[in-house]
């Protein structure tokens, strides 16, 4: 479990070191948590349950974009990783 999550936070520091990955994608996270802590939402937070649903789907929501992304990311990784083996041969 542990070795997942070194290997999980490994290639989101890869995503995120990438000079090729654009800087809104990266910044995406940091949109959705400045975004749950920001005192204006789109549902005001007062409102029992509700309140806290829109700030839940913009997490779940970013989550499901990052871990797209560096699913992405990796998978380019490894064609380019690949194609440069290929070409040595």
């Amino acid at each position: 479990m542990a070795f997942e999550r070194t290997r999980t936070v490994g290639k989101l520091w890869r995503y995120l070191r990438d000079p090729g990955v654009a800087a809104w994608r990266k910044l995406a996270g940091v949109a959705a948590v400045a975004y749950v802590f920001w005192p204006l939402d789109l549902l005001p937070d007062g409102i029992p349950v509700l309140g806290w649903l829109d700030d839940v789907g913009i997490l779940a929501a970013t989550a499901a974009f990052l871990v797209a992304e560096v699913r992405r990311h990796e998978r380019q990784r490894e064609e380019r990783a690949s194609e440069k083996t290929v070409d040595a041969h």
